[in-house]
């Protein structure tokens, strides 16, 4: 049996579909179903019960799943560890950042490689920590940094730091005011779907604040630059100032 039959068969439990599995494996859904026939009648038992309208996992099918799974995650991070040791003896770090930890990684990247001038590394920008889970899982990146705690069984999480807000708006704007009523201000948020977005709507909840958001953008960068031209505030996390700290 190969690694692609046990790789075609998690994507069928994945989708619970042989159709969205055909699509998203880019095959025929007629190539998909012998390739399943073939590994049941290698087996001797069935993986799947097939009706006009589903299709369901059988009990020995999860006990495969189970195995199928393992072995699949097995293969990837060996043929990842083999293709670093064949570019490099040094095998490449590969970490999953979010666009505001860019100066922090920075300086720690820099930090390590003075102690291990031979090690390369590979950067990979994430938008939310459930999307740091899947490239973990996936044995896609060897650690994330995130603005939020992972709870998951197979990933062990540590804090690091604590991260606060900062509201952007040009030079000499607020130069006599100690406080500022956020809620009057045209505001440059982050997309809902990002991590830092959920993290000022909880924030906002809390203190019954109805932000009146003008822009909404997934780059910090084009925060500042819409800051510049005028549209409104931006809020964005403190980290992430030095890298713009001439506005």
């Amino acid at each position: 049996m190969k690694i692609i039959q046990l790789e075609y068969f998690l994507a069928i439990v994945k989708y619970n579909s042989f159709t969205k599995a055909a699509q998203f494996l880019h095959i025929s859904q007629p190539s998909l179903t012998a390739t399943i026939k073939k590994m049941e009648a290698d087996l001797g038992y069935d993986l799947f019960t097939r009706s006009t309208k589903d299709i369901k996992i059988t009990e020995k099918g999860i006990q495969f799943y189970r195995y199928a799974s393992e072995l699949v995650q097995q293969y990837r991070s060996t043929m990842e560890k083999m293709y670093d040791l064949s570019v490099t003896s040094e095998p490449r770090i590969k970490i999953g950042t979010l666009e505001s930890t860019n100066q922090w990684i920075a300086n720690l990247i820099r930090k390590h490689h003075s102690d291990y001038p031979e090690q390369q590394y590979r950067l990979y920008e994430i938008h939310d920590k459930h999307q740091s889970i899947e490239q973990l899982l996936n044995f896609n990146i060897h650690l994330a940094i995130t603005n939020g705690k992972i709870t998951h069984e197979d990933i062990r999480s540590i804090p690091l730091y604590e991260e606060s807000y900062i509201l952007l708006a040009p030079k000499e704007t607020f130069k006599n005011q100690n406080w500022v009523d956020v809620e009057n201000l045209p505001l440059i948020l982050p997309n809902k779907n990002s991590q830092v977005r959920k993290h000022l709507d909880d924030y906002f909840n809390r203190r019954n604040i109805r932000p009146n958001v003008v822009v909404e953008t997934d780059r910090f960068e084009s925060a500042v630059g819409f800051v510049h031209l005028g549209l409104g505030y931006a809020i964005i996390p403190r980290f992430y100032y030095p890298i713009i700290s001439h506005v």
